[in-house]
């Protein structure tokens, strides 16, 4: 039996953890051997088969740098006793460390890098290190094209664009009927995601629309600073942070829009999933290009440049229009069909597992 391990940095929430599940889930029922380790602990946020293990290695000392280095000499020592045939690794800046801690184990090491590489990592050091380690590496996954161009070609050729897989078990069937007065969004409270720009534009929107809702699922080091501009705006009756939530896609599946704000992304899982669920969309065209390849504009979703809060307030009242949603929703239920394709896992097995 084939034995893959996939390192992370928890299974708490997030693009990337959504995708592993997915990932770990499909290759458990192919009779591939699945572990799962985490740099931190915490919740398991998505639902995993029971055969897959997870291993935790938690902190180990106070001192940041001797932390990392001890939890990366651990999970060494994990991986080489398990001896997978393959490791995958994400998001980068844990798949940089990974492929530095499994130099010299002779295990092939797979990194998916899941964001702007112009921008991520954020840290100078790890930005540096990537320099270092990607030589190492087996192979990159990359989730546009323009992503896999920031880098030299030596890199490039070790590279391969996937696009994220989808369990369509996990998405609902297209709501049919009068959606709610309410806008939604997913993601993460940190300043890549923009919700200060998004709920700007809702205010100068709900100004001639006060029926309208908007509803941010997700936590993050912003939150108060959001908050703070929801009560600076009084909209603390019209604009909600919920936190996260296990069931958001039932949650915002009748919604009058998913809307993605960022100012820089990969390709966004909750975009993907809305648009999986036949929901209009509205979207940054932010690099490194994810949005732009799925979504094309005025037909299955509508694109607005970054930081454009004239624009995002336009797009709203554009999806207000009687007949434009569905038609968007339903547009993009098409290109979500194929998105939930499994041979879109078969694309991942297949570069892994080299079958």
């Amino acid at each position: 039996m084939k034995k893959i391990d996939i390192i992370t940095r928890a299974m708490t929430s997030g693009g990337a953890e959504r995708v592993i599940a997915q990932l770990a889930n499909y290759f458990t029922e192919k009779d591939i051997s699945c572990r799962i380790i985490t740099t931190e602990n915490g919740e398991v946020m998505y639902p995993l088969h029971e055969k897959i293990d997870i291993v935790a290695i938690g902190k180990k000392s106070n001192n940041k740098v001797i932390d990392r280095i001890l939890r990366y000499k651990t999970i060494r020592i994990v991986v080489q006793k398990n001896k997978p045939d393959v490791v995958l690794t994400m998001p980068e800046d844990t798949g940089i460390y990974a492929i530095l801690a499994l130099i010299g184990t002779g295990i092939p090491v797979y990194v998916s890098e899941r964001n702007n590489p112009w921008v991520m990592p954020d840290v100078k050091i790890t930005r540096l290190l990537r320099k270092v380690a990607y030589p190492f590496a087996q192979g990159i996954i990359f989730q546009t094209q323009m992503a896999k161009s920031f880098f030299p070609q030596y890199i490039q050729k070790k590279g391969v664009v996937l696009q994220n897989p989808v369990d369509a078990t996990r998405i609902p069937e297209p709501y049919i009927g009068e959606r709610k007065k309410v806008f939604s969004a997913v993601g993460r409270l940190e300043p890549q995601k923009n919700f200060p720009m998004l709920i700007r534009a809702f205010s100068e929107f709900h100004k001639r629309e006060k029926d309208y809702k908007l509803v941010i699922y997700g936590e993050g080091r912003e939150r108060i600073n959001i908050e703070n501009l929801i009560k600076e705006l009084h909209l603390e009756n019209s604009v909600s942070l919920p936190g996260r939530n296990k069931d958001v896609l039932n949650c915002i599946n009748d919604c009058a829009a998913f809307i993605l704000s960022s100012d820089y992304e990969g390709m966004p899982n909750a975009l993907i999933e809305a648009m999986c669920m036949g929901m209009p969309v509205i979207s940054t065209d932010c690099p490194s290009g994810g949005p732009r390849e799925i979504i094309e504009n005025e037909k299955n979703g509508l694109l607005i440049p970054v930081n454009d809060e004239l624009r995002m307030t336009q797009a709203m009242f554009n999806i207000i229009k009687d007949g434009d949603s569905c038609l968007l929703g339903q547009n993009a239920y098409k290109i979500g069909k194929h998105l939930m394709d499994a041979s879109v896992f078969e694309d991942w097995k297949n570069v892994l597992i080299n079958e």
